[in-house]
């Protein structure tokens, strides 16, 4: 026997001395259905309700408007009608609602169903008939950073010429090699031109297919070659538009939702999703990364994610901001000791940049407990892993002497080395200056925090899941 059935049994009320209405004499109002959820017995409080009224009858006489509309009690007529009962108690106020206008229909409804327990979503609809759509819309263009609204269009003024057509590409062993090491470093997409660069000198393909002398080097030709050739391959799809980037040309977005239902079901999704613990809490350091080239973000802050330690890059030389909120972060920790692990080009400003970095958080800041080590690029690690320098040293350089005196003049840059090496590097020089047993246990103590936070989500999920 099912919960509707045992609901259904002793199904008489208990007589009281109210106003009865038949049953079928009640009209209810269409519009009820455009603020309030629909009864259904399979939910828990309309099952409620039903077995209340099989066992008390209906103790809250129903509302109607003079022309018998039913303004109030909804769910009670409904679960009435489920228990097969042949009147209702009611109590008639004087409303024609035959005369309203939809609007006035809905502002009626929602006056005489004040007192009733409401769906977040039911609170929603209600809500919105405070609301001014107009008033609301300017409220909206107020609160935005900047109006992109145009008081009137330019003329168009620019002249595009006559329609060209790009090269095809016919240097095919090229374009494999090319496509090859793009989707081996999927992982860290998107790349660079210059990345590319150096991913081919570890296997140099011919530049021409037919010339046997074409091999890629580590010159301006062959960089200017496979910069043409990628943008190619881009338009043909011959390598996805998402694999490759240029950094340093940023890109400001329009932004905007083609709805508010897709507003609300983003964040909501993304609700209590973007926790991360300091795991770097409880050490007796404090450990900042500052990364010379841009175009390594990627690679080099996917394992500073996993330590949770900062990563500073400086693009070149850096300027005295990036600097100045490395001074405050090391200042907040509360920490005696700043370590600062550095990777920049092997060359001669590269080691300048890295030395200069530290002195002037010395010098300019006042740290002077600084621990510093540049982790790659080193001598040993061109010599070691057999890296393309096939450049040499700046000599306009104002560090050139300095540099050729300790190195000789070949020089490599950080995007010339393997992904692996330059991770593996990092993890290790990290590794040898915290205390890994308290790094482990908050890990642990994170994997804790991620139980309660998902408790708390579907708590708030399930609250909401009306709207």
């Amino acid at each position: 026997m099912n919960a509707a059935s045992n609901i259904l049994k002793d199904v008489e009320p208990k007589k009281v001395d109210k106003s009865y209405f038949l049953v079928n004499d009640v009209q209810v109002a269409k519009e009820n259905d455009l603020l309030y959820d629909r009864f259904g017995i399979a939910n828990l409080d309309d099952r409620e309700l039903t077995i209340s009224i099989r066992d008390n009858g209906v103790q809250e006489p129903l509302t109607l408007s003079t022309d018998n509309v039913l303004l109030s009690g909804h769910r009670r007529l409904a679960a009435a009608k489920f228990l097969g009962l042949r009147t209702v108690p009611v109590r008639v106020v004087g409303v024609v609602f035959d005369v309203l206008t939809g609007t006035e229909r809905l502002a009626t409804l929602k006056r005489y169903n004040q007192q009733r327990d409401k769906s977040p979503g039911e609170r929603i609809r209600e809500k919105l008939l405070e609301v001014d759509p107009d008033r609301a819309h300017s409220d909206l263009l107020r609160r935005r950073v900047e109006n992109h609204a145009m008081s009137g269009a330019f003329t168009a003024n620019v002249e595009l010429g006559d329609f060209k057509k790009r090269a095809r590409i016919t240097t095919f062993q090229f374009l494999d090699a090319v496509k090859k090491v793009v989707q081996q470093n999927k992982d860290y997409w998107p790349l660079t031109d210059r990345r590319v660069h150096y991913l081919l000198l570890n296997d140099p393909p011919l530049r021409h297919d037919k010339k046997p002398n074409s091999t890629y080097l580590n010159d301006k030709g062959s960089y200017k070659a496979v910069t043409n050739l990628l943008l190619r391959a881009r338009l043909t799809g011959e390598v996805p538009w998402r694999a490759i980037d240029d950094t340093t040309r940023p890109i400001q977005l329009g932004g905007g939702f083609s709805t508010f239902e897709k507003f609300v079901q983003q964040h909501t999704d993304n609700f209590l999703t973007g926790y991360s613990r300091n795991l770097m809490q409880g050490q007796p350091h404090h450990i900042e990364i500052m990364l010379e080239k841009n175009a390594l973000r990627t690679i080099i802050e996917s394992v500073a994610r996993e330590y949770c330690i900062p990563v500073t890059t400086g693009r070149g030389f850096s300027s005295l901001s990036p600097r100045y909120d490395l001074f405050r972060r090391f200042k907040q920790s509360g920490k005696p000791k700043l370590v600062l692990l550095m990777m920049t080009d092997f060359d001669p400003d590269g080691e300048e940049i890295a030395a200069s970095f530290a002195r002037s958080l010395r010098d300019d800041f006042g740290l002077t407990n600084i621990h510093a080590v540049k982790v790659a690029l080193t001598a040993e690690d061109v010599r070691d892993h057999d890296l393309p320098s096939d450049m040499d040293a700046k000599e306009s350089s104002p560090n050139y002497e300095k540099f050729i005196a300790n190195h000789g003049v070949k020089v490599a840059e950080l995007d010339a080395a393997p992904v692996e090496l330059l991770q593996s590097k990092l993890r290790e020089a990290i590794e040898s200056v915290i205390d890994i047993n308290e790094f482990n246990a908050q890990i642990d103590l994170e994997k804790q925090d991620s139980a309660n936070i998902e408790a708390h989500r579907l708590v708030v999920l399930d609250a909401i899941g009306g709207v």
